[in-house]
C-alpha cells in the first residue's frame, strides 16, 4: 500500500539489488521436479464463475495444498505464454516451486484465463484475461477456507506476460473491483521477466533489437498508438493507486544494448524506480546469470538466488504463514555504468 507504512519499508525495501554477473553467455537450469511431495494435495480443474462474455471452459484452476491444519496463505500463480499461449497446467513442470511454496505454509493456486488473439478478429484482450483472473481471485478468496487457508490477503505471482497481468491488476483496481475485490485484498504481488510496465518505452528499446520481431504482436495487443498503449502500462495507474508492495525480478546478461537482457533490466528498473519514487514499496532484482526460463524452472531448487529474494522479501513483509517477523534490510549494489 502507498501509505502509512514504516519507514524502513516505504522508501526502499530493496530497491536495487543487482546480481550481476557479465560475460555469462549461457546458462543451464538444473532438471526441473515434475512430482510433488507426497503430503501435498493436488486437484484440478476446479471451475470458477466466469465475467460476462467469458468462456467456461477456460475458467478453472488448479489448486495445490496441504491438509495438515497449519495457517496457510493463498499465493497465486498466473501463466506466461505471450498473453497468447499457455496454460495453468504448465506449473506441473515447475513442482520445485510449487513445493517450496507449500512446504512452506502456501496453498498455491493456478488459474486458467482466456488467451488473447494474436490476429483479426480481435475475439480476447489482455484486458480481458486481467478480467477473468480478478474473478478467479474472487472465488479463491470466498472459497480459499475450504482448502486451508487461514490468513488474510493474497499473493500473486505472475511469470513472462503474466508478470504483466499480474502488474495490472496490482495497480489498476478497476479489475479488482468489477469482481467485488479491493487492493486491500492483495498482501503482495510478485511479477518476473516482462517489459511490458510501460508499453511504449518497451516498444522503444525493442526498436533494432533481439526482440524487434515481437513488435507486431505487442502493438496488435496493446494498440498501434501511444494512449493505446498506455491503457495497458501499470505504469499508468502507479500515480493514483494503492499498490500492494511489489517484488519485480528479471533475469538474462544485461550488458549488451539492444539484448532481452538488456531491455528486461532497463524496463524493470525504471518501473521499478517509478514505483519508490511515488512512494510505493517496492523490490527488485535482476539477475544476469539467470535466463527468463530458469527463473521458474529452478526455483525452490538448493541455492537458487532467485528463491531467496522471494523468501526476504515474504519474510519482510511477514507475510509468511509462521507470522516469523524477519526484517528486510536496505540492499545496495554498484550498479552498472
Amino acid at each position: 500500500m502507498m501509505m502509512n507504512k514504516p519507514f524502513w519499508l516505504t522508501v526502499c525495501i530493496l530497491l536495487t539489488c543487482i546480481v550481476a554477473c557479465h560475460g555469462v553467455s549461457q546458462v543451464q537450469s538444473k532438471p526441473g521436479n515434475v512430482e510433488p511431495s507426497a503430503e501435498i494435495v493436488e486437484e484440478f480443474d476446479i471451475p470458477y464463475p466466469p465475467p460476462a462474455g467469458g468462456d467456461p471452459a477456460l475458467s478453472q484452476l488448479d489448486i495445490y495444498y496441504k491438509p495438515d491444519g497449519a495457517p496457510k496463505r493463498l499465493l497465486v500463480f498466473v501463466h506466461g505464454g505471450s498473453w497468447i499461449g499457455g496454460d495453468k497446467g504448465n506449473l506441473r513442470s515447475t513442482m520445485d516451486l510449487v513445493n517450496w511454496f507449500v512446504d512452506r505454509g502456501f496453498v498455491v493456486a493456478a488459474p486458467n484465463f482466456r488467451l488473447a488473439s494474436s490476429e483479426e478478429p480481435r475475439e480476447v484482450t489482455y484486458a480481458e484475461q486481467v478480467t477473468d483472473i480478478a474473478y478467479a481471485l474472487a472465488w479463491l478468496d470466498e472459497n480459499g477456507a475450504a482448502y486451508g487457508v487461514t490468513e488474510p490477503g493474497m499473493v500473486l505471482l505472475g511469470y513472462s506476460s503474466g508478470a504483466h497481468l499480474v502488474a495490472l491488476l496490482a495497480a489498476d483496481e478497476r479489475y479488482l473491483q468489477l469482481a467485488g475485490l479491493a487492493h486491500d485484498d492483495l498482501a503482495a504481488a510478485m511479477s518476473f521477466d516482462v517489459h511490458a510496465y510501460d508499453v511504449p518505452y518497451a516498444l522503444q528499446l525493442m526498436q533494432g533489437s533481439e526482440l524487434a520481431d515481437n513488435i507486431p504482436l505487442i502493438e496488435f495487443l496493446f494498440g498501434a498508438t501511444e494512449a493505446e498503449q498506455r491503457v495497458g502500462s501499470p505504469s499508468s495507474y502507479a500515480p493514483t493507486a494503492d499498490m500492494p508492495p511489489t517484488l519485480l525480478i528479471s533475469a538474462d546478461p544485461s550488458a549488451v544494448v539492444g539484448t532481452k537482457g538488456y531491455i528486461a533490466y532497463q524496463t524493470t528498473e525504471r518501473y521499478a524506480n517509478l514505483l519508490a519514487d511515488l512512494g510505493h514499496t517496492v523490490a527488485w532484482s535482476h539477475f544476469d546469470d539467470e535466463t527468463h526460463h530458469s527463473l521458474v524452472a529452478d526455483f525452490g531448487t538448493a541455492g537458487d538466488r532467485p528463491t531467496a529474494v522471494v523468501k526476504t522479501f515474504l519474510e519482510g513483509l511477514s507475510l509468511w504463514p509462521s507470522g516469523s517477523q524477519v526484517y528486510l534490510p536496505v540492499v545496495t549494489t554498484e550498479k552498472r555504468p
